[in-house]
């Protein structure tokens, strides 16, 4: 049996209670995307929303940054089912 793969959102539309996420894709806006890479947020990578708002906090493996809101919604993710 096949897995299918959960659709892709952005970041902005989940909550901490939606667990581990992620990431698939990153919009790029003025450089956005090599940063956000450098904080480990990058395609393939784990993380999780620790408190939702602008800026929210996420998680990424053992570190936590805030992202505000803008950047929010270029990070594209999907549950870990």
């Amino acid at each position: 049996m096949m897995k299918t793969q959960q659709p892709t959102a952005p970041l902005s539309t989940f909550t901490p209670q939606d667990g581990v996420l992620e990431v698939v894709e990153l919009l790029d806006s003025e450089g956005s995307v090599k940063r956000m890479c450098e904080l480990g947020i990058c395609p393939g990578k784990r993380v999780s929303i620790v408190r939702q708002g602008d800026p929210a906090i996420l998680s990424v493996g053992d570190s936590r940054f805030a992202l505000s809101g803008e950047l929010l919604t270029r990070v594209y993710v999907r549950p870990i089912a």
